[in-house]
């Protein structure tokens, strides 16, 4: 017999109850938090554009709160108590996060009588992060919106970073939540998560390019690494989900974790270099494992890389900060 769909009657939405579904590749945005939607979702099946993901459409009505312990903090939606914005300068002043000090038109925890707001997603990070790959010691959110620089990717980035106070490292959600190994598709073994060339004895000190884009690691910083067989890739190209092998590294066989004996080269050799206009560096030629000859790359095909690199790093940051965000809210 069918069971019958999951609807839940939303504060926002009180003329149709909106139905649950597992699975949705739009990408349209969230009428909680503006996030483009991807997987569980909730929908208005009267209403086509009225869409939420799953954590957003279940966010409590009301919460306690550590930044405003004084009263509780009740859900509401800016875009309802304030259709028209009235004055713009007005209107973010009525609705500014008290957290990241900005006004973005999303689900928002208020306290009436103290004029007190937090964006759901704000609200929802975590006193700690006790399970981070990244570091052995637990990282904890600094509720301060601030521009800082990553330290283990060394991006400048906005937003609220995870210290670790005992050692004065600060990480950004993207990197807070890399595992510390994971298996790429095009190699045979796992690669390991490094801090630094400090960590590693790399057979090439001065100049390291990416096995997946081609483009230069800087590995004064993190990078994902196979010992073995001098395997070097950046942190985002080795986590993007189209190069990643969607495995469990426990079940892998104990050859492919543990052979020592093999002595793999890296997938090509760089012979010529060319540094872009910000100064990044990408090889244009390279003497391939798969090819007797020589491998360059055209101009064009130089300034769609460079182009590429920054696609993938702010691609990824957001997918990962909205999986960081989405994992929080359901807890």
């Amino acid at each position: 017999m069918e069971q019958p769909q999951q609807h839940l009657l939303h504060f926002s939405h009180s003329n149709h109850p909106l139905l649950f579904d597992q699975d949705y590749r739009d990408g349209d945005p969230c009428c909680g938090c503006e996030e483009s939607v991807y997987g569980p979702f909730y929908y208005c099946n009267q209403c086509w554009d009225y869409i939420h993901h799953k954590s957003c459409a279940e966010l409590p009505l009301g919460l306690h709160h550590p930044l405003h312990p004084i009263h509780p903090l009740i859900l509401f939606d800016e875009k309802t108590h304030y259709p028209e914005q009235e004055e713009e300068e007005e209107h973010k002043q009525k609705t500014k996060c008290q957290l990241c000090n900005e006004s973005r038109r999303q689900y928002t925890y208020r306290c009436y009588r103290c004029d007190f707001n937090l964006h759901a997603t704000c609200a929802s990070l975590p006193p700690t992060i006790q399970s981070s790959q990244v570091h052995h010691h637990p990282l904890t959110p600094f509720w301060k919106w601030m521009s800082f620089t990553c330290d283990l990717c060394a991006q400048e980035v906005k937003g609220i970073p995870n210290q670790c106070a005992l050692c004065s490292l600060w990480f950004h959600n993207t990197c807070a939540s890399l595992p510390s190994r994971l298996k790429v598709l095009v190699h045979r073994h796992p690669l390991r998560l490094i801090h630094s060339s400090l960590e590693v004895e790399l057979h090439q000190s001065d100049s390291r390019f990416c096995q997946l884009c081609a483009l230069k690691v800087n590995t004064n910083f993190g990078f994902y690494y196979c010992s073995r067989c001098d395997f070097v890739a950046h942190l985002d190209c080795a986590a993007d989900y189209r190069n990643r092998e969607n495995i469990n590294l426990q079940e892998l066989k104990e050859e492919e974790n543990e052979d020592l004996e093999l002595n793999q080269s890296a997938a090509y050799e760089v012979r010529n270099t060319k540094v872009g206009e910000d100064g990044t560096e990408i090889a244009t030629e390279i003497q391939h494992f798969s090819h007797e000859h020589e491998l360059k790359l055209s101009d064009d095909e130089v300034v769609w890389l460079f182009k590429r690199k920054k696609e993938l790093f702010s691609t990824y940051s957001r997918s990962l900060d909205k999986l960081l965000e989405v994992k929080n809210s359901a807890k």
